[in-house]
């Protein structure tokens, strides 16, 4: 049974929304006065590597994801960099000095346009399905992803975004389920009973 549920602010259907349950803010990290420019460099090449390590993981899932017909190859994230290069575009014509952060953004923007077309390209001549030597298994998936917690610089930020998803999807869950009180009759059906042995009683 196939169950369309409306959201409660607008009434459209759930899945037309966007879910976005976080959102970005720019912090300024100020360094001590004694900071040299060669600590500058070295907490720079800090993020670039932590960022290449959350692009890989990122590849492995999705690869994941795409072997087991779980989601097509999702493309969202070339919409969200479009949205924050158009943000920023808007602080730039109001004043702001962000023109690296534009140039970041559309470079990075840039990149996973190219690594997706890589992609799709190996998805194609390797047939349908990656191969699956190339794929995770899934005891693999959560001790790859528990890797990023332990990134120096955004480790902590990483584990409490994991943390708050999974919190609000128990809520939601919870707040979706209905428990139903099967009729006594229900015992004649072999149906019915298996469903008495999964569903637990209230």
């Amino acid at each position: 049974m196939f169950c369309v549920c409306n959201c409660l602010a607008c009434g459209c259907p759930w899945e037309k929304h966007h879910h976005i349950t976080y959102e970005y803010q720019t912090n300024l990290t100020h360094l001590n006065k004694n900071a040299s420019l060669s600590d500058i460099d070295e907490y720079i090449t800090s993020l670039r590597n932590e960022q290449e390590q959350i692009k890989d993981v990122y590849k492995k899932l999705a690869k994941f994801l795409h072997a087991n017909a779980i989601l097509p190859l999702n493309e969202d994230i070339l919409e969200y960099l479009q949205q924050f290069i158009h943000e920023e575009k808007m602080k730039n014509n109001a004043g702001a000095r962000n023109t690296d952060v534009i140039d970041a953004l559309q470079k990075m923007m840039d990149d996973h346009k190219k690594e997706m077309e890589l992609f799709k390209e190996t998805i194609r001549n390797g047939g349908e399905r990656p191969n699956s030597k190339d794929v995770l298994q899934p005891k693999e998936i959560f001790p790859l992803v528990g890797t990023l917690y332990h990134l120096s610089i955004n480790g902590k930020k990483i584990r409490d975004q994991v943390n708050g998803l999974k919190l609000s999807q128990d809520n939601i869950k919870r707040d979706r389920e209905i428990y139903l009180e099967l009729p006594a009759k229900a015992n004649s059906s072999t149906v019915m009973r298996e469903f008495k042995n999964v569903i637990p009683p209230r």
